[in-house]
């Protein structure tokens, strides 16, 4: 498990004092959504370090940016930087205990994903579950699927279903309205032109040349394929169907401590009903290869400022989705990531 950053160079190197204290304000903030002062830290961890002498060690941490004052209170709450600095130099790794390699397995198994959006509401649905954050999962782009078979059936008089076959296995169906009935020996000869002259392209690739390819095709045909150049866009798009993305688990979110807070509940409403903030914020991680941690400000979204996000990219064959989870920055980041990891490589083909 990886995590693609190098923000750890902007800070100084750490004394081991202050790493064990920056360590224990962490995982006691994590634990009990509170802010922690020094007298706690002396009674409740081996530090054996004098109250007085933890507030010095946190006096040096807050100076750094690592930690900071939440309003008025005497304790210390970690900041963006702290978790960063946690996440990147201090975090263990974290082995995903039996329990939820089973649940998670055994989930899977009872939702019998037949289909790609059945595997993303399944995922989504495990994720949130077993994770009590908001779980986001993406079906693969199809910009780089390429098109193996077309094939279109007729299911009503004004109604044609385009079936597309991409290599990977997935499968993306579209109902095209047509203006009059096409019988169906000039719809096979109509899929069979199409597939003599897109089958091995990329759909982006297809969306992009489509018009010329087909600008030589039978004029008997023209108004068919009128429609389809006209409708190349949504044909030939990177998005499956309407469940390319899934979001679940408000419920499990809304009883975190955060989220007693009335502004912060409405934000939270808010980025789930209008889910292109996510979409954006996703899009502009850009997971690559390797599970990804964003922290607060690194989201560059002034309504992601209280959030984290740990992200995994999974693969069907050739395509690439992402399993991720949206949750407050006081989270448990080791066992978060765990999870997301494996889920991202068990549902990968």
């Amino acid at each position: 498990m990886t995590n693609e950053s190098e923000h750890t160079e902007a800070f100084p190197t750490l004394s081991d004092r202050e790493r064990q204290v920056l360590l224990y304000v962490i995982e006691q903030h994590v634990s009990t959504a509170q802010p922690v002062g020094s007298r706690s830290l002396s009674k409740l961890t081996d530090l054996q370090l004098s109250p007085a002498s933890i507030r010095n060690v946190m006096a040096d941490l807050e100076e750094i940016g690592l930690i900071g004052h939440p309003h008025t209170s005497a304790g210390r709450v970690p900041t963006d930087q702290g978790y960063r600095y946690y996440v990147d130099a201090m975090m263990r790794e974290w082995v995903l205990s039996s329990e939820d390699r089973s649940f998670i397995d055994s989930q899977l198994n009872e939702a019998s994903a037949s289909a790609i959006g059945d595997l993303i509401r399944a995922s989504s649905h495990i994720l949130s579950r077993i994770s009590r954050q908001l779980a986001v999962v993406a079906a693969p782009s199809l910009a780089s699927g390429v098109l193996q078979r077309l094939e279109l059936i007729p299911v009503a008089s004004d109604k044609v279903m385009v079936i597309l076959s991409i290599r990977s296995g997935i499968v993306k169906t579209i109902i095209m309205n047509v203006h009059t009935e096409v019988p169906r020996d000039q719809l096979d000869s109509i899929g069979t032109l199409l597939n003599e002259r897109l089958s091995g392209l990329t759909l982006r690739e297809i969306r992009e040349t489509f018009t010329d390819r087909m600008r030589d095709s039978d004029q008997h045909d023209r108004d068919i394929i009128r429609l389809f150049i006209d409708s190349s866009d949504k044909l030939f798009s990177e998005r499956i169907d309407s469940s390319s993305l899934c979001i679940e688990g408000m419920q499990g979110i809304t009883r975190q401590p955060e989220f007693e807070d009335a502004e912060r509940m409405r934000n939270i409403i808010e980025l789930v009903e209008n889910q292109e903030i996510i979409v954006h914020v996703l899009e502009d991680i850009s997971t690559g290869q390797s599970l990804t941690i964003r922290i607060g400000k690194e989201l560059r979204h002034e309504k992601m400022a209280d959030y984290s996000i740990i992200s995994s990219p999974y693969r069907l064959g050739q395509l690439m989705g992402a399993v991720s989870i949206v949750g407050p920055k006081r989270m448990d980041y080791p066992r978060m990531a765990a999870i997301v990891d494996y889920l991202a490589r068990v549902i990968s083909t």
